[in-house]
């Protein structure tokens, strides 16, 4: 699916901007989400295609005068390859979750970017590249790299949750 030529409804952009207001509180450095002359501006944003998220930045969208949005511009991310997932559920007061995500980078020459989302019992977890810009050649090797993200499961009642990293699945159960 192209992002660039969806057309999406007021419940599709309010939903885009819940999960980018979580991504706001769940990184330091995100920008706010902008709206000005009938333009919204998301810094960072999750775009589910199929079952897979897919990881936008710069994203431009134009308020139709319907009120539906149409998109103008997106920049979409690469994602980091994805080797192996673990999930750590301590049972302290309140219960803490911890995810392991284990992978390679395309090469050494780009920044990681971790971004978390949650919609009812999902989690999405997305592990961005960006490319650094550089005057040096950039030797085009693999770059293992190994991450450990709090999940915020506070006030969550008991039950099945899943996470999903790049389109990678784990689940795990809050007794």
């Amino acid at each position: 699916m192209n992002l660039i030529s969806m057309k999406w409804s007021n419940a599709a952009i309010l939903m885009l901007c819940l999960i980018v207001s979580v991504l706001h509180t769940a990184s330091a450095v995100a920008d706010s989400v902008i709206y000005k002359d009938s333009e919204l501006t998301i810094s960072d944003a999750i775009v589910m295609e199929g079952d897979a998220p897919a990881y936008y930045r710069e994203v431009r969208l134009q308020a139709l005068p319907n009120g539906d949005f149409r998109v103008v511009d997106a920049v979409r991310k690469q994602l980091a390859h994805i080797d192996e997932l673990s999930v750590a559920v301590f049972f302290t007061d309140p219960v803490e979750v911890e995810v392991g995500i284990e992978g390679y980078m395309s090469n050494p020459c780009v920044e990681m970017h971790t971004t978390v989302a949650r919609r009812d019992n999902t989690f999405f977890v997305v592990v961005g590249e960006t490319p650094l810009q550089t005057l040096v050649a950039c030797a085009q090797v693999i770059e293992p790299f190994e991450i450990t993200l709090p999940l915020d499961v506070k006030g969550l009642p008991a039950g099945d949750y899943l996470v999903i990293v790049n389109g990678d699945e784990i689940d795990f159960t809050i007794d």
